[in-house]
């Protein structure tokens, strides 16, 4: 299948999945597609966002993971292009559901769909020709648990590409993820920032919400103090502080401060984390990767040779741009 006719296949899929709106409203991570159903002009350049990225990389006939699948549709791209196998892989459960709906519709049966945090991934090592991590990385907790898993699922050769829109290189944007990370730890009622949609409730009163439901007898001023001191934690992490402050252990406190990117308690996971491209690069070195780092640019057909020298300029461009792409393959051993 070429790629005029791959783009007309995922067009199909996604007009299916748009008559289907009512259905896939009820999923959470809608919200990740959401823009993108709006009209076939979105959904064309969208096309040439996620063609872009497979370009660095050679699919036909291999096996894939989509590491941190969210809504399910990078995976259905994958199996049109020609990919052997596509292993879909979130742990937020919503998320799971809404690829398997994703993969139903597009009536593909080379996706498996698997429910697991992408840094306790149960793969066969050496299995798999390459990972994509498209906005995922920035999420997970424990990152270097899953580069670990990468380097030993990943065959000889095999690629791992990390796709983020958290460029820690560049002072602009560290600069605005501090005051959306203080909006959605801080301040409820506030639902957007920077483009970003939170629920009513801030990561404090999420925290505080928890500790009164669990802690009964604790006073307000005790809950909202407490809340204020377990900051960066998940609930099990909450309730397992909050019993040591009331006898008055206070070893497990954690508060937030400008630069500590927060920590969603229900789901257990980074609101959206900075990482510097350049220092992930190095740090790939240590699994056994070898790394091109690339600037994000514009995948607008028109525009295509203005994103190949802003691309050749990496070195340098990377410190402007929102997001960054990093190709890495898998050294011999």
């Amino acid at each position: 299948m070429n790629l005029n006719d791959v783009e007309k296949k995922f067009l199909s899929i996604l007009y299916k999945l748009k008559s289907q709106i009512k259905e896939i409203e009820r999923f959470d991570s809608y919200k990740y597609c959401k823009d993108i159903l709006t009209n076939e002009k979105i959904m064309r350049r969208y096309f040439n966002y996620l063609v872009h990225y497979t370009s660095y990389v050679k699919l036909k006939g291999k096996v894939i993971i989509d590491a941190g699948c969210g809504s399910g549709i990078f995976s259905v791209l994958l199996s049109l292009l020609s990919a052997e196998k596509v292993y879909a892989v979130d742990y937020i459960a919503d998320c799971i559901e809404m690829t398997k709906f994703v993969v139903s519709i597009a009536d593909l049966n080379n996706i498996e769909v698997i429910h697991s945090d992408i840094g306790e991934l149960n793969q066969a090592e050496k299995s798999v020709d390459g990972i994509f991590c498209i906005e995922a990385i920035s999420h997970i907790r424990d990152y270097k648990s899953f580069l670990d898993i990468a380097s030993r699922v990943c065959k000889e050769r095999g690629f791992l590409v990390i796709i983020d829109s958290n460029n820690g290189a560049s002072p602009i944007i560290r600069r605005k993820n501090f005051k959306i990370w203080d909006i959605f730890e801080n301040y409820s009622g506030q639902t957007a920032i920077f483009g970003h949609q939170k629920s009513d409730n801030c990561y404090l009163d999420m925290r505080a919400e928890i500790i009164g439901k669990n802690f009964p007898n604790l006073s307000q001023s005790e809950v909202r103090e407490f809340a204020k001191y377990t900051f960066g934690y998940s609930k099990s992490e909450i309730i397992k502080a909050v019993s040591q402050f009331i006898k008055r252990d206070f070893s497990l406190k954690s508060e937030y401060s400008e630069g500590k990117c927060p920590l969603d308690p229900e789901f257990d996971c980074y609101m959206e984390n900075l990482f510097n491209p350049i220092e992930l690069k190095r740090e790939l070195l240590n699994y056994g990767f070898k790394s091109l780092i690339k600037s994000n640019g514009t995948y607008r057909k028109g525009l295509r040779i203005l994103n190949y020298f802003w691309e050749l300029l990496s070195p340098l461009t990377i410190f402007l741009p929102k997001g960054f792409t990093l190709i890495a393959i898998k050294q011999r051993e």
